[in-house]
């Protein structure tokens, strides 16, 4: 039931302190009815009556009893929030696959899939996931109601207002992605940047909890950026905040031989994304016939096995995508001066080694002192995103 709000009156303010008090009880862990009235300076009656409601509601749950006042008397009643009252569906939509799952309102993720995506491409994605997230619901016996609502996070720029984006890799042009969603369910969906509900997920569950400056590195085919400045996800003016694919690492290069129009990826992709890698590689191996990748196929990750081994010319390569990515890291983080950079994505994989070179990099150059970890929730970061996404962005977990 939905019910236009008018403020000031009874109806109204009940419902703040109902929202006040599901968040305060969800925040605290376990509080007793007395604590909260304490705590948020409402009155005892007023605290009874809304707990007895979410009690009803199943939004929280009594867990016994804790310690007994100074003065003795009975325990009271311990209130936790009740995570399986309700579920958030998180995707990540990608250009090669997409990862979706159903998760309860602490961020624990129920179940999750992967579904190919360029076979569904441009048209096809809302219908075929649709249909694949309603399996899913029944696979766990979860039926629709009980969703509270979905993230979605997708590549390029996306208009978060409009709930439109623009992905080449997946030949969306101001695609209504928000719409063809909410057509398919019966619950809101919020869209956002893939990198964007990432960088929300490493902030809720990940390796930057807590913090309140982050910023997060993935790198895949393509290199993206996710910031968070003093609590808030930073979007940009036009939504285009992040593409850190785009900044120029080596000037003379730049010069040389880089033309972004006819590229189609940013100067930094085409040193460090991860298919530049392979490309890059290949063109050293033409002087290298005897080198045992020359005669068989390979991927990125066969490059850092490699160089990790100390094979000179892979070194050779990753030693140059690494001091490219460095330079990028130095030049964000004296920028936003972040608490914490995450290093995420499929090159991110590498493992410590990897960061211990960035670190070196970002001892020498910078003035202050920034934390580089790398991601927390591997391959339910979008998923666990897209959650957190819907968690910020929706007015409040109560349905009235």
């Amino acid at each position: 039931m939905n019910l236009k709000l008018e403020t000031g009156s009874p109806y109204f303010m009940k419902y703040i302190n109902k929202k006040i008090i599901l968040h305060h009880i969800r925040m605290r862990g376990t509080v007793s009815r007395a604590e909260i009235a304490d705590q948020l300076q409402l009155s005892k009656p007023t605290v009874s009556s809304i707990v007895d409601e979410l009690l009803a509601e199943d939004w929280i749950k009594e867990m016994g009893s804790g310690d007994s006042t100074t003065q003795g008397g009975r325990k009271p009643i311990q209130l936790q929030f009740n995570a399986k009252a309700g579920f958030i569906i998180g995707v990540d939509i990608g250009g090669t696959k997409i990862a979706y799952g159903i998760g309860d309102l602490d961020g624990n993720v129920v179940i999750q899939e992967v579904m190919p995506t360029q076979p569904f491409v441009p048209d096809g994605i809302v219908d075929e996931l649709a249909d694949r997230i309603r399996m899913l619901l029944h696979q766990i016996n979860i039926p629709e109601e009980k969703v509270l609502g979905m993230g979605v996070g997708s590549p390029g720029i996306t208009n978060v207002e409009k709930g439109i984006t623009t992905a080449p890799s997946l030949s969306w042009s101001d695609y209504p992605l928000k719409e063809k969603l909410e057509e398919k369910f019966p619950f809101p969906v919020y869209v956002d940047n893939d990198v964007n509900i990432s960088v929300l997920g490493e902030q809720w569950l990940g390796s930057a909890v807590n913090k309140k400056n982050v910023v997060l590195i993935t790198i895949g085919t393509g290199i993206g950026c996710g910031i968070i400045l003093n609590g808030t996800l930073y979007r940009g003016a036009n939504w285009a905040a992040g593409e850190i694919g785009y900044m120029v690492t080596d000037k003379n290069a730049a010069k040389k031989d880089y033309n972004p129009v006819f590229d189609g990826f940013g100067f930094l992709e085409n040193h460090a994304g991860g298919a530049s890698i392979e490309k890059i590689m290949k063109n050293r191996l033409k002087e290298s016939s005897d080198h045992p990748l020359s005669q068989v196929p390979f991927t990125t990750k066969d490059v850092f096995t490699y160089a990790r081994e100390n094979d000179p010319l892979a070194l050779e390569v990753v030693n140059e995508v690494i001091e490219h990515i460095g330079f990028a890291l130095v030049n964000v983080a004296a920028l936003f001066n972040p608490e914490i950079i995450i290093i995420g994505g499929g090159v991110s994989r590498s493992g410590i080694w990897f960061i211990e070179r960035l670190n070196d990099i970002l001892k020498t150059y910078l003035p202050t002192d920034v934390q580089l970890s790398l991601t927390k929730l591997g391959d339910q970061i979008g998923i666990v995103g897209g959650m957190s996404l819907f968690l910020r962005e929706h007015e409040s977990l109560l349905k009235i």
